[in-house]
């Protein structure tokens, strides 16, 4: 079962136009030995270059057909404008911490071959820059960025980008009143957009005023 908090990002990023894979796998396969878990990755997220919201073609009767996908992405995630961007993500219901293996150069390399950011022969200098800027650019011209959803916390490490949880919570919740018009009419199967998105359809607060003392 998915961590609460891990289905709320992945939500975040499914509507600024990011496919995702989360609890990703990495295994070790060794010459003498049975083949091991080097670790799971909390995110991997891609988001082609040019993705938009609504698809370009209209209907006859003049109708458009919606993602739901944000026709704006969302300025905190700093998102390339003109470039595939990956992203490698960890996720913390705490503080703003990430685990060992992602700071693993053979964890890094293999996720980058494995979602064709690069060669196998291009990884280790990938990742290298990676490690040391927290974002790197390889041939293909694909961005690749460390980025950290947590809730607390004094700063992220050197070269991560920090979103706080509070704000992939508050954006879900402004993008699904927006739309509501549209999005009221559709069930979502995300788990976290279903979540909201039944709350808005029952006329419930995200913030309900306490009663005054």
């Amino acid at each position: 079962m998915m961590d609460v908090s891990t289905s709320l990002v992945q939500g975040y990023l499914h509507v600024n136009g990011y496919f995702t894979a989360t609890d990703y796998p990495l295994v070790e396969s060794l010459r003498d030995h049975a083949p091991r878990t080097l670790t799971d990755i909390d995110m991997l997220a891609v988001r082609l270059h040019r993705v938009a919201g609504t698809i370009g073609q209209q209907r006859r009767d003049s109708e458009k057909v919606h993602g739901p996908v944000s026709l704006q992405t969302d300025p905190v995630l700093e998102c390339p404008p003109d470039r595939t961007d990956m992203i490698v993500a960890e996720v913390k219901q705490g503080r703003a911490q990430v685990n060992p293996g992602s700071r693993n150069r053979q964890v890094l390399a293999a996720a980058l071959v494995r979602f064709g950011c690069c060669s196998s022969e291009e990884a280790p200098s990938l990742t290298q820059a990676l490690l040391q800027h927290g974002r790197a650019q390889g041939k293909s011209e694909h961005i690749v960025r460390m980025v950290l959803f947590a809730s607390s916390g004094a700063r992220a490490p050197h070269g991560w980008h920090w979103i706080h949880l509070d704000h992939v919570f508050r954006f879900l919740d402004n993008y699904l009143r927006t739309e509501q018009s549209v999005l009221g009419h559709v069930d979502l199967h995300d788990p976290a957009l279903a979540w909201l998105s039944l709350l808005h359809k029952s006329n419930l607060s995200l913030n309900p005023k306490r009663p005054r003392s």
